[in-house]
């Protein structure tokens, strides 16, 4: 997640999604409830004139919002206040077009007719001002919201960044540690592990809050040789990936690798024969992608190292401000087994 810019407000609301609409109609309704009740229907045809109100006032809000829809992509071209201004203008012309309709309709209106039966005139001038009314709170909170969004954006990126930040640091520690360790008994592997973190460095650890799910994957095969050769054959690495993983998928930069270091760091190399590590990625319920980590840990006895539960954390807390749901982290511990599965949206 990228941090929010400022950018220009879309000059007219979004109405065209479903629930938009579904909301649009339910306000209209609304209104027009109000509208009876408030004794501008006859009290003893409250039903019918409500259900004319009703029927007229979703009539122009569907049609507004179909305008609105189709006049989105060229009214963002425009400056700021000349396309809000203009979308404006467009639903008052439809509610009085649609006024007039009913006052000088054909037969087959003659049922809505009634609205407009007694004053004509007045009938128009209270669409219009109701219009107005309704028009100017829309088209304000569109841009309150709008700008609220923005704000939460800004401060989930800002936050999503500062835990990045720390994960970085952490893998270059360790990486630099395990570096350090081969330099008196085994230069050669010594050298090999500085190339290896050099390439990390190029490409899996750039200045991008995002990855693709190939690039984290690369990353966490660098990180693997490089403790690979730290831990030779204690290290055992099982890699279980279903064919049809969507590679090119951007995902939080460092979320799987912190994982995969989890459980090399406090479980195998905590454990004098070392273990067996399984990486399994599968896709879940088609839109969900699912990371399973699999390491064998210490008895039950020795305590979790605080650095295991801090990236833990870190990682619930940026699945929690990149994805607003369907993204979880579990783990679990049993029989000698730790376990983390993770699952993000697609």
């Amino acid at each position: 997640m990228a941090l929010a810019r400022d950018k220009p407000i879309p000059p007219v609301p979004l109405l065209c999604s479903g629930s938009s609409l579904l909301v649009l109609i339910l306000l209209s309704a609304g209104l027009a409830l109000i509208i009876a009740a408030s004794g501008l229907a006859h009290r003893d045809q409250f039903f019918p004139d409500f259900f004319r109100a009703a029927f007229f006032i979703i009539w122009v809000s569907l049609i507004s919002a179909a305008l609105l829809c189709l006049l989105r992509d060229v009214l963002s071209r425009l400056p700021q206040g000349v396309g809000s201004l203009i979308g404006f203008l467009a639903v008052q012309v439809i509610t009085l077009v649609c006024s007039l309709i009913i006052i000088i309709g054909p037969v087959w209106l003659l049922e809505l007719s009634a609205l407009a039966a007694a004053d004509p005139a007045l009938f128009m001038g209270r669409n219009l001002l109701i219009s107005l009314v309704a028009s100017l709170v829309i088209f304000r909170h569109w841009a309150l919201v709008h700008r609220w969004q923005e704000q939460i954006e800004a401060e989930s990126g800002a936050r999503l960044e500062s835990l990045q930040t720390r994960i970085r640091p952490h893998f270059l520690f360790n990486a630099l540690n395990t570096i350090s360790s081969l330099i008196p008994t085994q230069p050669e592997q010594a050298e090999q592990a500085t190339v290896d973190l050099s390439e990390l460095l190029r490409t899996g650890l750039r200045d991008h809050p995002r990855h693709t799910l190939e690039e984290e994957l690369e990353l966490v095969r660098g990180y693997l040789r490089i403790e690979s050769l730290r831990l030779g054959e204690r290290l055992q690495v099982t890699w279980e990936l279903d064919e049809e993983l969507p590679m090119d998928h951007q995902l939080p930069a460092l979320l799987i690798q912190p994982l995969v270091e989890n459980a090399v760091i406090h479980g195998i190399s905590r454990l004098p024969d070392g273990g067996v590590l399984t990486i399994r990625i599968d896709r879940h319920r088609k839109n969900r992608l699912r990371v399973h980590i699999e390491n064998p840990v210490p008895d039950e006895d020795a305590r979790p190292a605080a650095g295991n539960r801090m990236a833990l954390e870190n990682i619930r807390q940026r699945l929690e401000l990149a994805y607003e749901e369907g993204a979880r982290l579990r783990t679990e511990r049993r029989d000698g087994v730790f376990s983390a599965e993770m699952v993000v949206p697609v």
